[in-house]
């Protein structure tokens, strides 16, 4: 969470930055800090909900979720092809 608040206020601060140097629209910056704001919003509730979903699920659910998870990553790596020396 320190390091989502520390990217926030970074990002801010060069919104602000632009603003000032009129490099950034109003309308723009207004935008940027409200999109800013969701995502740090997003990120500091994301692992409360994941956690709380984890711990409610039963083992089964738990392993077929993992199982899930391993059949896309193995979809998602590129397959070799071997070639037949003849």
């Amino acid at each position: 969470m320190a390091l989502t608040g520390s990217l926030a206020i970074v990002a801010l601060i060069l919104t602000a930055f632009g603003l000032m140097f009129g490099i950034v629209k109003p309308a723009d910056a207004i935008r940027r800090v409200a999109a800013i704001l969701g995502v740090v919003i997003a990120l500091m509730l994301a692992p409360g909900i994941l956690v709380g979903v984890w711990s409610a699920m039963s083992l089964w659910q738990r392993l077929g979720l993992a199982t899930i998870g391993v059949g896309v990553w193995q979809c998602r790596r590129p397959h070799r092809r071997r070639q037949k020396n003849s």
